[in-house]
């Protein structure tokens, strides 16, 4: 009894656990599509981002709304990347909700999750270039820059993806020896 009982409060923290992800996933994907367009907005926040995080220095940065719409679009990759990385963390999920585990569906979606986090690893870096050139293309020759910043987030967010991939690769033999079983029953 002690046993039925226990399992019963196991799928419910499960279940909670499921829909905390989801709801995250989903609040992550709308800030991934939201957050660009707000900070792209406010010159002074991308000065800030600029000097602080981009390696910009003390470049002259082009704030007017041609440079700040040209950075919002090298920001769009990353951010259509990160919200596509989002939609699989929901669709994986949503398959767990609905009790598929050891199917073909969310290894599908845990193989693309992969695919989006070493996208968004390889995105985030060019972003960031082509954003800080769209912010100084308009300053004179020699004064404009071209920079390529590496950190460890995008380190980490290239080895989570690549683990996925060889989670999602181990997933898929394991669904075909599950079905290859499942004839001989």
């Amino acid at each position: 009894m002690s046993t039925h009982t226990s399992h019963f409060g196991g799928q419910r923290r499960i279940q909670g656990l499921i829909r905390l992800v989801r709801l995250l996933a989903l609040v992550g994907g709308a800030a991934q599509l939201l957050l660009p367009l707000l900070f792209w907005s406010q010159p002074e926040w991308v000065a800030r981002v600029a000097h602080q995080e981009w390696g910009s220095g003390a470049a002259n940065l082009q704030l007017d709304a041609g440079a700040r719409l040209a950075g919002l679009a090298a920001s769009a990759l990353p951010a259509l990347v990160g919200a596509w990385a989002m939609w699989q963390v929901w669709c994986l999920f949503g398959c767990y909700a609905r009790g598929e585990l050891l199917a073909l569906a969310p290894v599908r979606h845990l193989h693309r999750l992969g695919l989006a986090l070493v996208g968004l690893a390889l995105a985030m870096p060019l972003g960031q270039t082509l954003a800080l050139l769209a912010l100084t293309l308009g300053n004179p020759p020699g004064e404009r820059q071209l920079a390529l910043t590496l950190s460890s987030e995008h380190y980490l967010c290239l080895l989570f993806g690549l683990m996925l991939l060889a989670i999602a690769a181990v997933m898929r033999e394991a669904v075909r020896v599950a079905d290859e079983n499942a004839e001989f029953i």
